[in-house]
């Protein structure tokens, strides 16, 4: 009886796999998804397929509403619209989570639980909890089944990715890459372990500079599926930004201010995470920051900052003083608290090594030397043509040089940098993609606080810091040094290497190379030419032949020669159908 049961529950899965798995079929080829992705056509189509689809779909799609690095702004601008449509689980599926989680009763590990959410996404909801000893907390628990739910989807996506092969041209973005990232990044997000992992290294590299804030996370109460933090009180910070029209002038002009110097802060607190700690929030958009309003009886409200220090020379009779002082600022009444570190983004060394350059490059204007620094954060993944690179990328550059945030859209500039990369053959590296979607997502708020911020003259000095603090100077000066010998070792024989390549000259002995840039596009092309000139001359030749047939007058064979004359004429005319309809496609493709 039990196998029977068994048996039955097994079946009513297959029989519910195989139903989800014809839903998604169908939609995928009724919307045809795989073809819009693939060729960045039809974003409105792909929208509306994802929101079809459910959940797991949504996700996705606002996972990749943010990869301004492999879509175009209007594919990101589409799947932005995408918005959870979540329903929220009862209290008992909640507490039967946290139980089977932990194996303790709800009342031995907290002395209070609100039994309604305060938050809720497609992941799971949040609850406001009281630890024994009075801490108050934030309770992250998954809905039930969502992990399930979520894997059985994605292996159905999987199945029907093989489609793409059916696709022609489907060349502008590869779905079977989009989806192994997608996969990996879900299964991330499904891991609260992994979670509190994060968030308690954001804590200690970030929690205190300056107003920014992050919860403690309490990893002996967390689970992989449930997330215990400290609660954190606070409005979004696009509530904040709202909150300006409702005010009289004298408010509003402290509104402001504070706008401008939370805009501030964040860019310096971001790009301190990217050069000075290598690991970074990969999804700040606005409901992952909180604007906190301290009491007045706060604690915190007496902490001051310490602004930059300044160098002062006075002469005092026939004595000069000479004194460094460092002035300090009292915070203002407000905190910056960062939420949800399921994406986070790691650099090492070498390529904060590789960013600095781009950077210190960026603040001189330097396009060369941008390209080269590209060139070399970049993997090779074909043949490189670096003249054709440049003169990509140099008119992009000098038209958005030292240009604020309020001035340009950083998605579009990114996609067209990574669009002349992939163009030319070259791979953006994973990290360096994460760190593209972060700033990109950053963008719109910073364009809402400050829109006059420039990101590169905030960036630079943190990248010369790290420049100075990690290049071993005596390695440099050394390799300088050998430099500098074999060069005056060399000076003395340029006149004579001089004299000698004149003399050759002279002689009739130089020989110049010189590259032909594309040689073997352009030797197909000629060798289509030839092939196409000789059809042609066979097609003249059967023509003919095939006439000189059909008039042909022996009464024995007559019939038989004029039939194979009207053969070659039908061959003929289809070559010339076949040849006609193939420049014609070629031509409109072009």
């Amino acid at each position: 009886m039990k196998e029977s049961s068994t048996g039955t529950k097994n079946a009513q899965k297959d029989k519910r796999k195989s139903a989800r798995f014809k839903e998604i079929l169908q939609i995928f080829v009724s919307y045809n998804v795989l073809g819009n992705l693939s060729k960045q056509e039809h974003p409105e189509k792909v929208r509306e397929a994802l929101e079809m689809l459910g959940p797991t779909f949504i996700k996705i799609g606002q996972m990749l509403s943010v990869r301004t690095d492999i879509l175009t702004p209007a594919f990101i601008e589409e799947l932005k619209k995408l918005q959870d449509n979540v329903k929220t689980d009862d209290f008992a599926s909640v507490k039967a989570v946290i139980e089977a989680e932990t194996g303790l009763a709800l009342t031995d590990i907290f002395t209070t639980f609100e039994e309604q959410p305060f938050a809720s996404a497609s992941m799971g909801q949040t609850h406001k909890a009281t630890l024994p000893d009075g801490r108050l907390v934030a309770v992250k628990v998954q809905h039930p089944g969502i992990k399930e739910e979520i894997m059985l989807d994605l292996s159905l996506f999987e199945k029907v990715l093989p489609l793409i092969k059916y696709i022609p041209e489907a060349s502008v973005v590869d779905p079977k890459e989009i989806f192994r990232e997608v996969k990996s990044s879900l299964a991330d997000e499904l891991d609260s372990l992994k979670e509190a992992a994060n968030g308690k290294e954001f804590y200690e590299k970030n929690n205190g500079w300056q107003i920014v804030r992050s919860p403690i996370i309490y990893e002996e109460y967390s689970t992989s599926k449930v997330l215990v933090m400290e609660f954190m009180s606070g409005e979004s910070i696009k509530q904040f930004v709202k909150g300006e029209k409702n005010k009289e002038s004298k408010e509003l002009e402290e509104h402001q201010k504070m706008k401008k110097f939370f805009g501030d802060t964040l860019v310096k607190n971001f790009v301190k995470q990217v050069f000075d700690d290598g690991f970074f929030h990969a999804d700040p958009h606005p409901g992952n920051i909180l604007v906190q309003l301290l009491a007045p009886s706060d604690e915190s409200l007496k902490e001051k900052v310490q602004t930059k220090k300044h160098h002062q020379e006075k002469r005092v009779g026939a004595t000069d003083i000479v004194f460094d002082y460092a002035k300090e600022q009292e915070l203002p009444p407000y905190r910056l608290v960062f939420l949800d570190f399921g994406m986070m983004g790691r650099l090492d060394a070498d390529m904060i090594h590789k960013l600095t350059a781009i950077m210190d490059s960026l603040y001189g204007n330097n396009v060369k030397a941008i390209g080269q620094a590209i060139l070399r954060l970049c993997k090779q993944s074909g043949p490189v043509d670096e003249e054709a690179f440049f003169e990509q990328l140099t008119p992009l550059l000098e038209d958005n040089y030292g240009v604020s945030i309020g001035e340009i859209n950083l998605q579009t500039l990114f996609f067209q940098i990574i669009a002349i990369c992939h163009k030319n053959n070259l791979q953006v590296p994973q990290e360096v993609t994460m760190l593209v979607k972060a700033v990109a997502t950053f963008e719109g708020m910073i364009r809402e606080l400050d829109p006059s911020i420039s990101l590169v003259e905030i960036a630079t000095p943190f990248a010369k810091k790290y420049f100075t603090e990690k290049i071993d100077w005596s390695f440099e000066l050394k390799r300088a040094g050998l430099d500098l010998l074999y060069s005056a070792k060399a000076a003395p024989k340029i006149p004579s290497r001089t004299l000698d390549v004149l003399d050759d000259f002279a002689k009739g002995k130089t020989k110049i190379n010189f590259e032909l840039k594309k040689q073997n596009e352009l030797l197909d092309r000629v060798e289509g030419m030839i092939n196409r000139l000789v059809i042609g001359l066979i097609l003249a030749a059967l023509i003919i032949g095939s006439s000189m047939l059909v008039e042909f007058n022996q009464r024995v064979t007559s019939n038989f020669v004029s039939i194979l004359g009207i053969i070659g004429y039908g061959i003929a005319l289809f070559a010339i159908l076949f040849l006609a309809i193939d420049i014609l496609r070629k031509r409109k493709k072009k």
